[in-house]
């Protein structure tokens, strides 16, 4: 057909050469910005457990964007969906700074930084409630296995005295045979079940350890096979191991695609990604559970991971926008993308603008409309000083009524400098509700040691940290995606699907 574009014609590739001076700026401001930070941080040793939340902040921001990207890398295989193959690249591109970003994430995990135990406070509270306990436990051992011999012996006694009992009466009534009969048997179970207990010097610690634990500290008892630190790194270690494999591999054998045209990477490309969601699904609602709902143990919600995989997804596709448009504005990709693929991906935006205020909404309302101690307590933190007209003006009109408005307009998602100022915009209110998300746990986690008249909802200049971490990680985020972009072709250009691609209409 005439008119059509031919993807034989594209099998080169196009070729990104990363500006020398933008790396250079964006290593100084990353890296640089990051020595000063922690500089700061050991200079300060006071303000650790504050700087702590502004570099959470800053981290997952950054590796939610990444995170996205490879969603939209796993939904464009898995849904053989063809219109995207242009920028596809892109998404792999992103999705592979997942691993630099969890690099930048280790202060986090190590209480020598003294962050950890500022942000996650079921550390050191675990930490101090088994101490305590083993002392008790030390002290009581001896007693209680002489207290519980006695009470195994007295069973054992009491079971014998029930079985004299009953060959002591000459003739029984048959209802008086099973009356005693059946006080034999119960007899016997208790004694039997308290044969069972381990009354070794280490049984006997062990059960006094979780005895003292449990009247320490009642829910970390409850959740002691999740919340304890060997499973937790163990956690940690299956993150960073499923979501960078599967970033790795899939652009992988997307760039070997490229050299050599074998159709079996295409297979298995479209199959691997079939299989990786669920992990993928499991590796982010699990960490988005240790890393940001952790930082009250006590509250809980079934829609957390959804509700931050809505804000990753919607975010990520605002980066791939304004990826597009910088590249083109540069020169690049003016062949292969056209205005059609923003109008995709302005429709695209705006499904997730709507999704994720759909699951904000609904996370809000059944948390309201059960009215539940536990989870109540995060909404009514953010509920309180200016935290509630942050929450309404940010969250309720920034982050969903405005995008939704702006991108209902079907000319809008066809217009790139305007569909890019509207991409950033949502990304704005992604920090901000990231931000939303973190900050308001700093103030009274840090000062609930001073009493609760002392309370503070917020820490006085600890603002400054927020802005140092966020610059600094950007500036490491830029660097690491401009070697990424120049070290393949910008779009995968052997790929069965690029005829389908180049020559899209919606």
């Amino acid at each position: 057909m005439a008119g059509l574009k031919d993807g034989d014609d594209y099998k080169d590739g196009e070729f990104f050469k990363s500006p020398t001076l933008l790396k250079l700026v964006c290593f100084a401001v990353g890296f640089g910005g990051m020595l000063l930070f922690f500089l700061l941080r050991f200079a300060m040793p006071e303000k650790a457990g504050a700087m702590g939340y502004s570099w959470l902040f800053a981290v997952i921001f950054f590796l939610s964007l990444a995170v996205g990207g490879l969603f939209w890398t796993l939904l464009h295989h898995a849904s053989n969906s063809g219109w995207g193959t242009v920028i596809r690249r892109l998404m792999e591109n992103l999705a592979s700074l997942i691993p630099f970003i969890f690099i930048l994430a280790v202060p986090l995990f190590f209480s020598f930084f003294g962050f950890r135990d500022a942000l996650w406070e079921w550390f050191p509270k675990r930490e101090a409630v088994l101490v305590a306990a083993n002392e008790a436990a030390a002290a009581e051992k001896d007693g209680y296995i002489a207290e519980r011999t006695a009470v195994i012996t007295g069973a054992q006694a009491a079971v014998e005295q029930a079985r004299k009992d009953l060959a002591g009466v000459a003739s029984p009534s048959p209802g008086h045979r099973a009356h005693l009969e059946k006080n034999i048997l119960a007899l016997e179970s208790k004694a039997y079940k308290l044969a069972k207990e381990d009354l070794s010097p280490e049984g006997a610690h062990a059960t006094l350890v979780d005895k003292h634990f449990l009247d320490g500290a009642a829910l970390l008892f409850a959740k002691r096979g999740y919340l304890n630190e060997t499973f937790w790194w163990i956690r940690q270690i299956f993150y960073l191991v499923v979501l960078t494999a599967i970033a790795y591999i899939l652009r992988g054998w997307s760039i070997r695609l490229d050299k050599d045209g074998d159709p079996r990477w295409f297979r298995w490309m479209r199959r691997a990604s079939c299989g990786f969601l669920p992990f993928f699904a499991t590796a982010w609602t699990f960490l988005v559970f240790d890393w940001l709902m952790a930082l009250d143990y006590t509250w809980f919600s079934t829609m957390w991971g959804v509700y931050l995989f809505a804000g990753a997804a919607l975010n990520s596709m605002g980066v791939l926008i304004l990826l597009v448009t910088a590249l083109r504005r540069a020169g690049y990709l003016r062949d292969v993308v056209t205005l059609e693929h923003y109008h995709l991906m302005g429709k695209l935006m705006l499904a997730f603008v709507i999704f994720w205020a759909y699951i904000a909404f609904s996370q809000f309302f059944l948390i309201w409309y059960a009215n539940i101690t536990e989870e109540t307590k995060f909404y009514l933190t953010r509920n309180t000083a200016f935290w509630n007209t942050y929450t309404i003006a940010f969250l309720v009109i920034g982050h969903f009524f405005v995008p939704f408005t702006v991108l209902l307009v079907q000319k809008v998602k066809k217009l790139p400098l305007v569909i890019s100022c509207v991409a950033i915009w949502n990304l704005v209110m992604h920090a901000l509700d990231i931000y939303w998300i973190i900050i308001p746990e700093r103030g009274p986690s840090l000062t609930a040691h001073l009493g609760e008249a002392n309370i503070a909802m917020t820490i006085p200049g600890a603002w400054v940290f927020d802005v140092l971490a966020f610059v600094s990680v950007a500036g490491i985020f830029g660097f690491f995606l401009l070697k990424q972009l120049s070290s393949a072709s910008l779009f995968p250009c052997r790929d069965p699907r690029l005829d389908e691609s180049l020559n899209v209409v919606n």
